[in-house]
Formats: C-alpha cells, structure tokens, sequence
C-alpha cells in the first residue's frame, strides 16, 4: 500500500471515530486577543482517553503486583520466616530483579519499530497484551507450592518473567502514545464555565492533564500490590500472581471490546531509517542538521534525499526531547547544549533502590505482623493523593497568576526532591545499623538465631515512599507529556520506548552498585545514590535554565 493510500485510511478511519465538535458558542475559535489574555485550561476529556487510561491502570496493576513479589520470591525459600520459593539470598534476588526490570524498559525500543513502522499502536496492544496473559499464567500455574519444592516454579519463572517481558515492552511502547492519540483537537477553543467566565481550552494543557490523569490511574492501578502482598503473606504466592492474571484479562477484554470507540491512525511505515540516514549525513556535515536539508544535499553532493524540511524540522525537537532525557557533553548545532550528568537514568536508579532494596530493608526492621514489602504500597497511595492536590490546585492556581512552571521546572523539582528520600533512606539504614540485637548484620547474629530483626519500627521507613511520590508527581507525566508533544507523527512510539529506556539505563546502573546491596555497606548505597541524584538535579537545572 503507498503512502497517499495509507492516509486516505487513516483519514477514514479517523472519520469513523472521533466524535464531531460542538457548534455551541462553547466551542467557538478562540483569537488571538482571546487567546493572549483568557485564562487556559485543560479540555474536558473523552470517553476513550479514560477507557485507554483503563488499559494502563489494568496493566500497571498486574506489572506492579506481579514485580512487588518478586523479591521475597526470588530471596527466600519456602520454609523461611518471610516466605518465598527460590532461595536465591539477597544478592543475587536483587539483581534478577533488576534484570528483569532492565529488560522491561529497554524492550519497549525493538517494539516500537514494529508499533510505529507496521502493527499500528491499537493491533500492538491486542498481541502484547495477549501475550503479556500467556506469561501471567504461566507465572500463576508454577507458583504452587508443589511446583516450588519440586523445581518446576523456577522453569515457569523463568518462562513466564520472559513473556512478561516480551508483552510488557510492546504495551509501553503502544499506551501511552495511544492515550493522547484519543484526543484530536489541535484549534484553541473558547470555553464558558457556569459563571460566565470565558477560558481558552489549550491542547497543550490538555495533553498535560492527560499524562497526570493516566499517572493518577497507574498509581491507582499499583495500589493492587497491597492486596498482592497480603494474598501472598496469607495465603500464598498462587493466589496474588491469579489476581495479577485477571487484571492482565482485563486490559484485554477492554482492548477488543471497545475498538469502535478508539481513534487509531494507521501505521505509516518507521521513520527510523530516514532518521538514522539524516543523522549521519547531519554528522558528516560538521554534526549539523542543516547539513543534511535537501537543497545542501542536492547543493553539495548532488543528491536527492527522501525528506524535507518539515521532517529535518520534526527531527530536530525529536533530539531537542532525547537531550531532556539524557542531557550529555555531545553539542549538535542547533540542537543540544551542554550538559554534565545522564538525567533521567539517574532518577530510575533512585527508583530502582526504593523499588528494591527498600523492600529487604524493612525486612531488617520490627514489621509488627506487616508484610516487608507491602510498606512501598504507601508510595501509590502518596501519590494518588499528591496527583490531585497538584493538578486540580498547584498547576491552576500558577496559571492563574501567569506563572510559568515549565516542564524543565518541573522535572527539576522532582529530582531535588527524589534526592531528599535517598538521603532519609540513609538515614533511616543508619538507625537500623545502630539498633540490636545485630547492629549492622541483621537477621544473621547468633543473638538473633538468624531470625530477629533489629529493635527499629518498620514505619519509620514510611516517609521514603511518600517523598518519592512527591518527586514523581512532577517527573513522570511531565517526561511523558513532553515526549509525545516534541515527537515527529511518524516517530511516536519510538521516541515513547527512548523515553522508557531511561528507566532501563537506570536500572543497568544499578545493577553496577548491586554490590554494595549488603551490610554492612547499605548506608554508602543509600547515599551514593542520594549524592548522585543531588548532583543530577543541579546540573539538569543548570543546563536547561533557560528552557
């Protein structure tokens, strides 16, 4: 099919599905008079952007259900005092855990050139979420405790964790691009509100409200780990790991169920290759992009290039995002500035920490009957809170006054604030090392018979997971919001997947400080990583001041 083939389909099938305006004086054109001096606000939002949010809050569900397990199910053995099934020790689970979560993030990059390039975001998310179920039940049906004591549950680990893997990657490439997708207005429009008051609906506004509604639901949606955590405790691993099944079920079940509903342009084949040629010709011309416009090509080699001005244009915003993410020494003229750190992967490394080794930290603690790893479920419920306070008050009430609170703003904010929760995490890991019976080895002195924490409240590690949310109430929606609105149409997903690969890169970095996840070393990990995120936070702040 060519190119003017695929868009007339597109345009049709657009046709079929995106409801048409209002002619309400409602929904009138805003001016430009109108639009320099009215209030901005978020549109109201469509039915499919909730029923595709739905999509991700029912796979966050079963992903942070299913990954808050793994812990304690790679740690420890069966017959353990915290029960588990593989016996790996603390070490070695850690880091399995951490590969996994590596492959998670960086899969999303080899899905999303078959999302953008050939399946379409809608038809990727009914394979991979298929085959992100496939995994589920294999997961479920070797988590008995016969499989475990018989070998078997380490073969359906292993199976499983892949498929998971495998769908998780092409879902994360596929959502989050389809939930904007769902919204369709480009025209700023006049709104009256019940007090007669005219605003402008902004799509760049609403593009941010929906990045926070769908944070909002995922974090809803990760709330399932404090019943997974509970099952799990109570009455066993098989039971938490079907109800991670059932939610990866449902995402399916709305997925085919409400196609007539979704708005889903048609794939127009990858861009990537047409990027990575323009790229090595800008490269070859002094690492410029105006070296590799068609009339300097043309100009200067004779050759005629398969883009034009638009798409150099396009391509230029795409790296001035990947830049946000990663911000490196490299300068492209035109494109990037300096920077001194990698930004993002440092976040995830931080987030890694309290994903993971939080979890063997309360271990250490007096838990009072408390699952060790359902203390992190207050993170969710922190920012569920969090979400609404800023969106609904925070962010209008700076729109009120004209202040600008960019997405750099933004994002700098929430590192210093992520940089905030690793050093109390220190802190909190240097009580435990100065509290009994074991000081700085706990559960394995021989005062304890390898099975008594220190004498250290596991609440005191609460405020951990409240000021991580915190932080990531302005990191997350605003990464996400940014990459789809600097994304070429062509190049959504990809640049998607890049965005979540910062989380993989993260991880991969953790994997480095793994070895320091022991005692009596978790006091320099915890605040290695508080230094870094520190020092990240200022120089991601220094580099992009002026954004």
């Amino acid at each position: 099919m060519d190119a003017s083939a695929k868009e007339d389909k597109a345009e049709r099938g657009q046709a079929a599905y995106i409801t048409p305006l209002s002619t309400t004086p409602e929904s009138e054109a805003a001016t430009e008079d109108e639009i320099r001096e009215l209030e901005h606000v978020a549109a109201r939002l469509p039915a499919r952007v909730w029923l595709a949010a739905t999509i991700g809050m029912a796979e966050r569900f079963a992903y942070y259900g299913t990954q808050s397990l793994f812990q304690n199910y790679l740690q420890n053995g069966p017959d353990d005092l915290i029960p588990g099934a593989m016996g790996l020790g603390k070490s070695h689970a850690t880091t399995v855990n951490l590969a996994f979560t590596v492959a998670v993030n960086l899969l999303p990059l080899p899905a999303s050139i078959l999302v953008d390039g050939r399946l379409g975001r809608y038809k990727a998310l009914q394979i991979f979420t298929g085959i992100y179920a496939l995994g589920s039940a294999i997961l479920f049906g070797t988590s008995f405790p016969s499989e475990m004591r018989s070998g078997v549950a380490l073969i359906g680990f292993i199976l499983g964790s892949i498929l998971i893997a495998v769908g998780l990657g092409g879902v994360q490439a596929s959502v989050q691009p389809f939930i904007a997708d769902q919204y369709t207005e480009q025209a700023m429009r006049i709104r009256i509100r019940k007090n007669g008051q005219r605003v402008v609906e902004s799509r760049e506004l609403t593009i941010q409200y929906i990045y926070n509604v769908y944070y909002w639901m995922v974090n809803v949606g990760s709330l399932g780990s404090i019943a997974t955590t509970l099952m799990e405790k109570y009455i066993g691993f098989w039971s938490a790991y079907l109800l991670d099944l059932c939610a990866v079920v449902l995402a399916v079940v709305i997925v085919h169920l409400a196609r007539p509903k979704f708005v889903y342009p048609v794939p127009q084949g990858s861009a990537l290759p047409r990027a990575a040629r323009c790229l090595w010709y800008a490269a070859r011309g002094g690492f410029s992009l105006d070296a590799a416009r068609p009339e300097n090509q043309l100009e200067k080699y004779q050759r005629v290039v398969p883009w034009d001005k638009e798409f150099i244009s396009e391509l230029r915003r795409a790296l001035s995002a990947f830049k946000i993410w990663y911000f490196s020494p490299i300068s492209i003229p035109g494109v990037a500035s300096n920077g001194s750190s990698i930004g993002w992967p440092i976040f995830w490394v931080c987030m890694g920490q309290g994903a993971q080794v939080s979890i063997s930290q309360a271990g250490q603690m007096e838990t009072h009957g408390i699952p060790n790893d359902l203390i992190k479920s207050s993170n969710p419920v922190a920012y569920v809170i969090f979400g609404v306070l800023v969106q609904k008050q925070l962010y209008p009430f700076l729109q009120r006054r004209k202040i600008c609170f960019s997405p750099v703003n933004r994002i700098s904010l929430g590192f210093f604030i992520m940089s905030v929760a690793m050093a109390y995490s220190a802190v909190v890991q240097a009580i435990i090392y100065r509290s009994g019976p074991c000081y700085s080895h706990p559960l394995s002195c021989a005062a304890s018979g390898s099975r008594t924490p220190n004498q250290v409240h596991v609440l005191l590690q609460l405020p951990t997971f409240v000021i991580i949310a915190l932080a990531e109430v302005f990191c997350w929606p605003t990464g996400s919001e940014y990459t789809y609105s600097h994304a070429p149409k062509s190049m959504k997903s990809i640049l998607q997947a890049c965005y979540i690969s910062t989380a993989g890169v993260g991880y991969l970095l953790g994997m480095a400080l793994s070895p320091l996840a022991r005692d009596p070393l978790l006091v320099v990990l915890w605040s290695v990583t508080a230094g870094m995120m520190f020092m990240t936070a200022y120089a991601f702040r220094i580099a992009f001041r002026k954004y």
